[in-house]
């Protein structure tokens, strides 16, 4: 028999994956252009959110947890250009970009820190993950098998 552990948070992966290949799919690739792409995994008991923001300062980003659902927004403004200047290529997005995320139930703000280096923003929630409960046998109730016949003595 093979068994095979999954992580607790590679469902959330999937829909991820899953969510922006529809989206892309459905209304082209632009569509998912401002969306932040994202990392989500475990460190120890606490769940940690990498973000790609490369070129956006610290200042234009902003955590924000509201309920259940913890908010990134990046801002890239778009660059000055002198007068008579052209873009030739243009690789970087501007606007706002957002993602949003489900955290488990009971988080508080007190438990996330986030800070930013080198183009990535690193967001931890503190013992966001809990032990997966351990299975215990019930015992069952009952009265034992029934004895429909008794053995006959063969000495009689």
């Amino acid at each position: 028999m093979i068994v095979r552990y999954q992580h607790p948070l590679s469902a959330f992966r999937q829909f991820d994956r899953e969510f922006e290949r529809l989206v892309r799919h459905g209304f082209g690739r632009g569509a998912t252009r401002l969306s932040l792409r994202a990392d989500v995994y475990t460190e120890g008991t606490d769940a940690v959110i990498t973000v790609a923001v490369p070129g956006i300062s610290s200042d234009d980003i902003a955590v924000t947890l509201e309920g259940r659902r913890l908010s990134i927004t990046a801002e890239r403004p778009e660059r000055e250009t002198a007068e008579g200047d052209r873009y030739l290529v243009r690789g970087f997005a501007t606007g706002t970009f957002r993602r949003e995320f489900t955290v488990p139930e009971g988080t508080d703000a007190e438990q996330i820190s986030a800070e930013v280096a080198e183009g990535i923003l690193t967001v931890r929630i503190a013992d966001a993950v809990k032990p997966a409960p351990e299975a215990r046998r019930i015992p069952i109730k009952g009265a034992g098998p029934a004895i429909e016949g008794e053995a006959e003595d063969k000495d009689e």
